[in-house]
């Protein structure tokens, strides 16, 4: 299904990516945030609590969420949404739930793979009158066992559909064993790196947070926790988009609240 949202932006599911119509430019969701993200669409400004969400998300295809998670996620569709120039389309009702604002238009078109083809009568010319006659498209053959051509198509089914399957497995799999990558930077906070980072990567990236941090005039001690995440744009003509959540710490190491940075075409020394 795609959805078209203010008439600007539209959003695959089949794919999970998210694009602009007037740059074209586009954008690619994990699949949990894809599954969260259509299940707002579909909601119609119905609030969802949030064991719900929790539960379609996450718990439905044997994963494993908390608030944590859909409190990231919830704020990477945002940001995306904003750098698009959709601002507000996703509302959070405290301590009910999350809904989408009714004000912004949502239209539903079939995917590519939701189109299904008209069929065209074939039409025959009589040879006596010339007056067109109708020619069936399906001939009912005499059953004699099992054909050959039947055999081969249910081979292939069965090849198709186990194929299939082992595809999704694959998507669940790849998305369950990337894991979020943490260090401590200079100073004593520490950061986590979310989903598609390894540790070479994570040690080139100090610099750049700390550069974040300076800019925004954030410290880093033991009492903050930052949350970065990158993504790597497709096109040579920007360099993507970049995310860090500074978050302050109870006593007991838990998230009480965060400051959020988004960065369009970061540049990378």
């Amino acid at each position: 299904m795609i959805y078209i949202i203010d008439g600007t932006i539209a959003y695959n599911s089949e794919d999970c990516s998210l694009s602009h119509l007037p740059t074209q430019e586009s954008l690619s969701l994990s699949i949990s945030s894809g599954r969260l993200f259509e299940r707002l669409l579909n909601s119609a400004g119905e609030i969802l609590p949030r064991d719900t969400l929790l539960t379609e998300v996450w718990d439905k295809y044997g994963l494993r969420g908390s608030n944590s998670n859909l409190n990231q996620y919830l704020s990477i569709l945002r940001r995306a949404l904003a750098a698009y120039g959709c601002e507000n389309l996703i509302i959070t009702i405290p301590k009910v739930g999350i809904r989408l604002n009714t004000e912004i238009p949502v239209e539903r078109e079939p995917g590519p793979t939701e189109l299904i083809p008209e069929a065209t009568p074939v039409i025959a010319s009589n040879q006596q009158n010339d007056s067109p006659i109708s020619v069936p498209t399906e001939t009912k053959r005499p059953e004699r066992g099992w054909p050959g051509t039947w055999l081969l198509l249910s081979l292939l089914m069965a090849l198709l559909s186990v194929s299939a399957g082992w595809y999704y497995l694959k998507l669940n799999a790849s998305e369950q064993e990337i894991s979020p990558v943490s260090a401590t930077l200079p100073g004593g906070c520490s950061v986590v790196f979310l989903e598609g980072l390894n540790v070479s990567e994570s040690q080139k990236l100090d610099k750049q947070i700390l550069q974040m941090l300076s800019e925004n005039h954030q410290t880093c001690d033991s009492s903050r926790r930052l949350y970065f995440d990158k993504n790597t744009a497709f096109s040579s003509q920007n360099y993507g988009r970049t995310t860090l959540s500074s978050c302050k710490l109870n006593d007991r190491g838990q998230v009480i609240s965060c400051d959020n940075f988004y960065y369009l075409d970061w540049r990378l020394d």
